[in-house]
């Protein structure tokens, strides 16, 4: 192993050649172990990168996963990735070749996950293990298409934890008027929560919003950003999907609304934040009103589902819930609110019977 001790600092060093992927021989050097077995260490995981075989420890697939993930997806997708992996997967697979991990070796970890607890001391949900279950499958269906690995032992486990239990919950407009009359009309989060209603907002769009991003003559609103904490940082990224960039038309009683709420702002101009709260905030808020309103308990993105509700109730179509939404297509929009929409069956046949009616057939 060429490791070295370098005699001015005390400290190790690594220097070594390897193959790339192109053929190329290169040298690689690494300073500052404080160890020489944590430069062998080092070295080794390195060199066992580079020839990425499906022999390879499984924590090795899971770095060159994750570098490749950093480089193709958003950092909050990212980062949602690394806090999975090296919580719930790496601690039972870290070591093992990853060619010789089996399906009962995955059964045997979706049993330990059962057992698992949250940092609530709560058991994980169904729907939470499923998102572990499909992210190592991930893992493992990147080897097969870059490493050579010959199957996935996930294919081949099946789930066993359960899956994500289908729900749509929403306020009718009664329920979100007890709601809101619990404010202040002058509170920054009557005007949140209007927007979040009246317009499905994500929470990271709204938490994105500037005041540059309202059309005061047009009437309209623009979505071009999310807001994200990372690492207890606050970072603005594009929005989930690029049908996600829309301009949404503001009722007159909404629009009104978001002026007074800018004269309020002190210094205002059009990058400043149009809301400064945090989602955990306006979480708190949302719960605190909620039980003064005596309505039923929902979540903060379930405000998204009440608003498309709201206008299938008013009769628009599919199509317009999905651009006022900002989904990727209209197929998205109908998978998930398909049974809002009323049946039109008896509508049809009547409508036909009256457009052939002095048809003899």
């Amino acid at each position: 192993m060429p490791t070295y001790k370098d005699e001015k600092t005390g400290a190790w060093f690594v220097k070594c050649y390897y193959t790339d992927y192109t053929g190329a021989r290169k040298q690689k050097m690494k300073r500052g172990f404080a160890l020489q077995r944590e430069a062998k260490d080092w070295e080794r995981d390195f060199l066992l990168k580079q020839a990425a075989q499906p022999s390879m420890p499984f924590r090795t697939l899971a770095e060159l996963y994750l570098e490749d993930k950093k480089a193709h997806t958003k950092l909050i997708t990212y980062e949602t990735k690394k806090n999975r992996i090296d919580k719930w997967i790496l601690p039972f697979f870290s070591d093992k070749p990853v060619d010789a991990i089996t399906a009962a070796d995955i059964r045997k970890w979706q049993a330990d996950l059962k057992e698992s607890r949250n940092v609530n001391d709560k058991p994980l949900s169904p729907g939470y293990m499923q998102n572990l279950v499909t992210e190592l499958s991930s893992i493992f269906n990147f080897a097969v298409r870059i490493y050579g690995l010959t199957v996935n032992p996930c294919q081949i486990a099946g789930n066993a934890v359960g899956k994500k239990q289908k729900s749509l919950t929403f306020w009718t407009k009664e329920e979100f008027d007890r709601f809101i009359a619990t404010f202040d009309r002058q509170d920054p989060y009557y005007t949140a929560f209007l927007i979040l209603y009246y317009c499905g907002l994500r929470i990271g769009e709204l938490e994105a919003l500037t005041v540059g991003d309202i059309d005061q003559t047009a009437g309209t609103l623009t979505v071009n950003k999310t807001y994200h904490l990372i690492n207890g940082k606050g970072i603005t990224t594009p929005p989930k999907t690029e049908k996600a960039n829309r301009t949404i038309t503001l009722p007159p009683f909404l629009l009104e609304c978001i002026k007074r709420h800018i004269a309020r702002l002190y210094a205002a101009d059009s990058s400043t934040r149009l809301l400064m709260a945090s989602h955990s905030t306006y979480a708190r808020q949302m719960e605190l009103h909620t039980k003064k309103a005596g309505v039923r308990r929902i979540r903060l993105h379930d405000l998204r589902h009440s608003h498309a509700s709201l206008l299938i109730e008013l009769g628009f179509s599919a199509l317009l819930v999905s651009e006022r939404l900002g989904h990727e297509n209209v197929s998205t929009t109908l998978n998930i609110y398909s049974h809002l929409f009323p049946s039109k069956q008896s509508e049809v046949a009547e409508r036909l019977e009256k457009l052939c009616e002095e048809n003899q057939y």
